[in-house]
């Protein structure tokens, strides 16, 4: 069987732009183009199509070897990708806080063994803030690609090989398809399984898949458009796309991934399409710079996110200045025409076997990478970065029974009434607080928590994860074997959980009309800056930036802070407040040590420290 020679286009590696340019933006500001991240979708598309289209040839000729087929990727993806990997984390070991060092050394690894999409679909939202600071959080669109590489020529090879299926190429790879965007609308969580699907490969490989769809048709089906037809459909192609990238709130779960990423799949398959016989959006693609952008779209892509990301961590930020941004955008340009010239194109080119360019260029890197991460793992963590104790949560992963629950202060003690401390971080963050007041005061507490999690009869939250419901529901069937429960979930807003104030007095009213005493906690408040992080930049950079402590935000919470201690205590007098904000330096120091882990956590130190301070002045926690 003879099909035709694959030649290269130079409209695809303008398409390759486009998607580039719509990422990066996107990371830069959400703003300038809020669905810029389609860009990615794109790239699978387009993969979907060239890798499709090479092991179709070689397949229907008899020439494919899956050696052959990974030495390929191999210099293709892994040179630049391990030099990006080397110089994140050599970044990483220099600038980043040693608290850090342990997420970014897990997602190296991670990324080492093409696992980033689900590793970073166990921590959260792709669109959360702290994303903005992981220097390897974009990797998971390549692990998603590999995890693609290495089952999709197994499926097309036994398509090949069924007499059946090698007569309906393209409606197995349509069944296929179909499978997987059933898939898509099965709710995770209901069968428990919390994983954001954002990086889920069954419904990225979709956007793979449909690249892959055109390219079998054309060498099935070829080509049957008139160069006028062509032309027609490239300009609605890209009008579709164009608009697609710049719609707002418009791809979003449930529906993206799954049937709404369909919509950008179909339009560059389109465009793809239409620009093989079409002249004037080709023309536009196949531009000089547009050419080149493109060509230099892999190591782009591979070094935005960690310049931004690194600069993001410096500045504590996610919106850079203008001169930031200027000079991240020069260096992010430097880097990746370097990387290009000086790394992708020199060995991708190699004559070397599959078995040494396996060696030489994934499993070698691969073990200096893991050693550098284990001396990172290693590293030891003063105890102004420690984080306290099992947190978060305390408990509540699976808090179904009593044993589940952590106790602390005066194991031994004697004390006649029970103690609960309930809700959020900022009672996590306690932990050390009560072990040496409750030792010093002879009690002892349980404790248990969730991260931003309040202990609220009828809870109500849009995103609420699996450990809060768990959380509360324990707290509503066990609050009444305690005769003391404090309460630290003071600074959610209204915005944040419905009636809030209206529900937190009704929770205490309840309490109290149930026999229990009642103290109401305010251990941490929203501060202007990471302080730990922020001193230890200026330490490396030898400069000052001047950015308050407290500052805006901290006097907007303590005000919102201050309205609702008044009110619960306009309402219920009987109510034990306590504001702990008082022992909090304005500096944030103490010694010269921070006491904070961050912006709104108590360090294992800091909470130490107040501890000592308030037994200094002669206060009692629990009489």
């Amino acid at each position: 069987m003879t099909l035709k020679k694959l030649t290269y286009r130079p409209d695809i590696d303008g398409l390759r732009a486009l998607a580039v340019i719509s990422v990066i933006l996107f990371h830069i500001n959400p703003q300038y183009m809020p669905s810029g991240f389609l860009g990615v979708d794109i790239f699978f598309v387009i993969s979907g199509f060239l890798i499709t289209s090479i092991i179709y040839k070689e397949m229907a000729e008899g020439t494919f070897t899956f050696a052959n087929f990974y030495n390929r990727r191999i210099k293709r993806i892994l040179p630049v990708f391990f030099v990006v990997l080397f110089t994140g984390l050599f970044i990483a070991w220099y600038f980043f806080l040693v608290r850090d060092y342990y997420g970014t050394a897990n997602s190296a690894i991670m990324a080492v063994f093409f696992l980033s999409n689900i590793y970073f679909s166990r921590l959260g939202d792709y669109f959360d803030v702290a994303a903005e600071q992981r220097p390897f959080a974009h990797i998971w669109s390549l692990s998603v690609e590999e995890q693609f590489y290495f089952i999709f020529p197994l499926v097309l090879l036994f398509i090949f090989k069924n007499k059946y299926l090698k007569k309906h190429k393209i409606g197995a790879l349509i069944v296929g398809g179909g499978i997987l965007l059933l898939s898509s609308f099965v709710n995770l969580k209901k069968i428990g399984i919390d994983l954001d699907p954002y990086y889920l490969p069954h419904l990225r490989m979709i956007e793979l898949l449909s690249g892959a769809i055109l390219s079998v048709f054309l060498f099935e089906k070829g080509n049957r458009l008139t160069t006028k037809q062509s032309n027609v459909l490239g300009i609605i192609a890209l009008l579709a796309l164009l608009l697609f990238l710049y719609l707002k709130n418009f791809f979003v779960f449930p529906y993206f991934p799954g049937i709404l990423a369909l919509l950008p799949c179909i339009a560059t398959c389109l465009l793809i399409l239409a620009n093989e016989k079409g002249k004037y959006i080709k023309q536009l693609f196949s531009l000089k710079l547009i050419v080149w952008i493109g060509k230099i779209s892999y190591s782009l892509y591979l070094w935005h996110w960690l310049v931004l990301a690194i600069f993001r961590y410096i500045y504590g930020s996610g919106a850079l200045a203008l001169p930031q941004l200027i000079i991240a955008i020069i260096l992010i340009l430097a880097l990746s025409v370097l990387s290009y010239y000086a790394v992708e194109q020199v060995f991708r080119y190699n004559k070397l076997s599959f078995k040494k360019n396996l060696m030489f260029f994934y499993i070698l890197p691969s073990l200096v990478i893991v050693a550098f991460c284990y001396k990172l793992y290693k590293t030891e963590v003063p105890e102004y970065l420690m984080k306290f104790p099992h947190y978060p949560p305390i408990a509540c992963n699976s808090c179904k029974d009593k044993e589940t629950l952590m106790t602390f202060g005066d194991l031994n003690s004697n004390y006649p009434y029970k103690i609960l401390f309930a809700g959020d971080s900022n009672t996590a963050h306690l932990v050390p607080f009560i072990e040496v007041v409750g030792k010093k005061e002879g009690w002892k507490a349980d404790v248990i928590s969730a991260g931003n999690c309040p202990f609220l009869f009828d809870y109500q939250h849009k995103e609420t994860k699996q450990d809060c419901i768990t959380m509360n529901e324990y707290l509503a069937k066990h609050y009444k074997e305690y005769d003391i429960i404090i309460l630290s979930n003071t600074i959610a807003e209204d915005t944040y959980i419905p009636n809030f104030r209206q529900r937190l007095l009704n929770t205490i009213k309840k309490l109290l009309e149930e026999g229990k005493k009642v103290y109401l906690i305010n251990s941490s408040s929203v501060y202007d800056i990471d302080l730990p992080k922020i001193k230890h930049i200026e330490k490396i950079l030898g400069i000052r930036w001047g950015i308050p402590f407290k500052g805006e935000k901290y006097q907007q919470n303590t005000q919102h802070w201050n309205a609702i201690a008044s009110m619960v205590k306009d309402h219920f007098p009987e109510v034990k407040i306590i504001d702990f904000l008082s022992y909090i330096p304005n500096d944030g120091c103490i010694n010269n040590i921070p006491i904070v882990l961050d912006i709104n956590h108590l360090n294992s130190y800091g909470a130490k420290k107040i501890a000592e301070r308030f037994i200094q002045d002669g206060k009692i926690m629990i009489k």
